[in-house]
C-alpha cells in the first residue's frame, strides 16, 4: 500500500512548478516581440522592395514582347492618399488583340516612402528591353526607406541599368 502512495504523489506538477514555467514562457516573449517586430517590418520593406523590381521587370518583357516602348510611373503618395502607385504605361495592343488589364502596384504608404526616384519618376523600356534615360545614359535609381516612422528606419536601393538589368541593394548592416 506505501508503493501506490509513492506512485501517486510523484504523478504531476505542481502548482507553483506550473506557474515558475509559465513566468519564464511570458518572460521570453516580453524579450523576444521587439525583435519580431522588427523583423516584420523588415520583411515588409524588402517585399515591397521585390514588388516594384517585379513591375519594372513585367515592363521590360512587355517592350520585349512588343517591340515597342513601355513606361513604369511612379507615384508617391500624396498627403491624403495611404498608397504609392506604379503603372505600367503601354501603347495600345495591335488591331484585332484584346486590350490589357492596366497593370498598376500600390505599396502602403505606412510600408515605405520614396527618397529617390528616377528623372521624371519614370523608367522606360524599349523593344530590345534596353532602359532609355534623358539626358544622358545613366542608371535609374529608386531609394526606399522603411518603416515609416521608426528611428532608424533602413534604406534599399532598386537599380535599373542601361541594359535593362534590375538589380535590388540591400544594407549591409539592418537597423
Amino acid at each position: 500500500m506505501s508503493r501506490k502512495r509513492t506512485v501517486y504523489r510523484s504523478a504531476g506538477y505542481s502548482l507553483v512548478e506550473l506557474i515558475v514555467v509559465m513566468a519564464v514562457v511570458a518572460l521570453m516573449s516580453l524579450l523576444a516581440a521587439p525583435w519580431l517586430l522588427k523583423v516584420s517590418q523588415r520583411n515588409r520593406l524588402k517585399s515591397a522592395a521585390h514588388e516594384i523590381q517585379t513591375t519594372i521587370l513585367a515592363a521590360r518583357m512587355i517592350a520585349v514582347r512588343r517591340n515597342q516602348a513601355v513606361s513604369v510611373l511612379v507615384t508617391t503618395a500624396a498627403p491624403a492618399e495611404d498608397e504609392h502607385r506604379l503603372e505600367t504605361i503601354e501603347p495600345p495592343p495591335p488591331a484585332g488583340t484584346p486590350t490589357p488589364v492596366p497593370r498598376r502596384l500600390e505599396i502602403p504608404k505606412s510600408t515605405m516612402r520614396f527618397l529617390t526616384l528616377p528623372a521624371g519618376n519614370t523608367i522606360t523600356f524599349i523593344g530590345d528591353g534596353r532602359m532609355i534615360t534623358f539626358p544622358a545614359p545613366t542608371p535609374a535609381v529608386i531609394v526606399v526607406e522603411g518603416p515609416v516612422g521608426a528611428a532608424n528606419p533602413n534604406q534599399i536601393t532598386i537599380e535599373t541599368t542601361n541594359s535593362g538589368r534590375v538589380k535590388i541593394i540591400t544594407p549591409t548592416a539592418w537597423n
